[in-house]
Parts: C-alpha cells; sequence; structure tokens
C-alpha cells in the first residue's frame, strides 16, 4: 500500500493541474487542461486559469488556436480550435430523453406539443445557423429567434420583458449551428466558425421550416 501525507497530496495536483509550470513555459494550446475545456467565469477567466499553468505572463484576446463556445452545461469554455468538431460530437445529447433533461423546463412545453426535445435543439441549430451569417449580438440573435420558432419554444422573460428562446437549448444548439463567441465581447458576439463542416443530424435540417430554410450551408 502507498502512503502519501497532505503535503505530498497537494504537491500531486498541483502537478496534475500544471500549476508547477513556470510563465512562458508553455504554448497556450499545450495546456493538458483543454484536453477537457477550461470556463470562461468571470473577466478572462480561461485566460487566467492558462496563464496560471504556464502560457503566460500575458495573453492576448483571442488567444490564437483557440476558440471561445457554449459547450460544458452551455457555459462558455475556450478548446483548441481543432478541437471543436470533436468537443460537438462529444457534447451533443446522447438520445430524446438526455436532450431533455439537459434542456430543464424548456422540455415541458415541447413534449406538451409533441415535439421531440432532440430534434427541437436541432432546429433551434438550423435557425441560428442561418440567422448569423454575420457577426451577431446575443440580443439580435434572441430577438430574431423569437420570429421564426413556434410558440412552444418561447417564454415570457420577466427580466427582459421580453418573449424570447429559453436560454438553455439557446446556448446548447450553438455549437452544433457552428457558431462560437468572439473574445472578449459582453454582451456576448456570436459568429460563424471558419470552415464548419457541422454534425451529419445538422445536416438533415436544410429543408427546416419549408422555403425559409432551403438551401442551409454548413460549411
Amino acid at each position: 500500500m502507498v502512503q502519501i501525507d497532505r503535503n505530498g497530496l497537494l504537491a500531486y495536483r498541483l502537478n496534475v493541474q500544471g500549476l508547477i509550470n513556470k510563465p512562458g513555459s508553455i504554448a497556450p494550446a499545450d495546456v493538458p487542461l483543454l484536453d477537457f475545456g477550461v470556463q470562461d467565469t468571470g473577466p478572462d477567466g480561461a485566460r487566467w486559469a492558462l496563464v496560471i499553468r504556464g502560457a503566460g505572463p500575458e495573453l492576448p484576446a483571442p488567444v490564437p488556436d483557440l476558440a471561445l463556445a457554449w459547450t460544458l452545461r452551455g457555459a462558455p469554455h475556450l478548446h483548441r480550435r481543432t478541437d471543436l468538431p470533436a468537443v460537438a460530437r462529444a457534447v451533443h445529447p446522447y438520445s430524446s430523453a438526455d436532450a431533455a433533461k439537459r434542456i430543464f423546463d424548456a422540455a415541458k412545453p415541447l413534449k406538451a406539443a409533441g415535439i421531440d426535445p432532440l430534434m427541437a435543439l436541432h432546429e433551434v441549430a438550423a435557425a441560428e445557423r442561418v440567422l448569423v451569417a454575420e457577426p451577431m449580438v446575443k440580443g439580435e440573435m434572441s430577438r430574431q429567434l423569437a420570429e421564426v420558432m413556434d410558440e412552444p419554444y418561447l417564454r415570457y422573460c420577466s427580466g427582459c420583458a421580453a418573449t424570447h428562446l429559453y436560454e438553455m437549448p439557446f446556448r446548447l444548439a450553438a455549437l452544433q449551428a457552428g457558431l462560437e463567441l468572439q473574445a472578449g465581447t459582453s454582451p456576448p458576439v456570436l459568429e460563424r466558425i471558419p470552415g464548419w463542416a457541422g454534425l451529419e443530424e445538422a445536416r438533415l435540417l436544410a429543408g427546416f421550416r419549408g422555403a425559409a430554410l432551403t438551401g442551409v450551408e454548413f460549411l
């Protein structure tokens, strides 16, 4: 049996977290924590997480070779840009039941209307892809989505004093639509990921809502 004391355990955690690296000793995209994504909490949270793991002492915004997207739990995370297709597959719901759990209270009106929660996410992704042909502020994207999506997708938000999509479907569909967040923008600005091929499921939505989305291009 291997025995380890508190100091040894803390040293191990510091090592595996990359917190012993000297500033500037590692390229930002080589930080191992990016294998899981680095959540961008608070002002420059993700960039600071990379700096203290040796990618510093300073990082520009945006960080070269990295992209910011709504991924795990719908929160903004930094990922390696080359990893985005794999991340999109990894965070895609496993099933309709899984999708319903991930979108929380948005699932109830969809189910009541006979709409499969997983297909609902696909429909939101298709609509977002069409709307964001050019960089777009989140609020404007939300406003335009409310004009094209049916009632079961929408809710009245007292905080905004407006009717718009439920938040989780809005966020979880964005990466599937091939959209990333512009670094350093507040409110968030969404834009298309260059060269995005998208998921096969998303490709099937080219005819979504008939003529309105005919010819949707996911490249």
